[in-house]
């Protein structure tokens, strides 16, 4: 059974390498970048069962990341250390969660959104979809 494909949009390297450590050792499949622009190439060429990004990038908004994965078909997350400073309307369209959290809080918070990694879903890779011709 494939695995449940998370991406994470983190642009501070440690914050990302933490949550993918913890997140691979639970058994979600982490597909992890540090930009808007890398997660919009991702999003055009994989379907992630869950988005998780910072509100704050180098190039972009977290948001509009968010806004993107959930139009085609992921739930998402929002992770930030400026929750309070959100844009109106956003808790409506995204789960939230802070920063200071910690990494068994958002990792409660992915289990939520997508369940356990062992859970019957529906993700797949877009090579897994497209039959093989012989």
């Amino acid at each position: 059974m494939p695995e449940k494909l998370i991406l994470l949009v983190e642009d501070e390297a440690t914050t990302r390498a933490i949550l993918t450590e913890v997140w691979r050792g639970e058994g979600y499949a982490v597909d992890s970048v540090a930009t808007a622009a890398a997660a919009t190439t991702c999003l055009g060429t994989i379907f992630y069962e869950l988005v998780v990004a910072d509100w704050v990038l180098p190039d972009g908004d977290g948001v509009d990341v968010a806004d993107t994965a959930a139009q085609l078909g992921s739930k998402t997350l929002i992770v930030t250390g400026h929750l309070s400073d959100l844009p109106p309307g956003v808790a409506d369209r995204h789960q939230l969660r802070s920063k200071e959290a910690g990494h068994e809080q958002i990792l409660a918070a992915v289990r939520q959104a997508i369940g356990s990694p062992d859970e019957k879903h529906g993700s797949l890779r877009i090579a897994e979809a497209v039959p093989a011709k012989d």
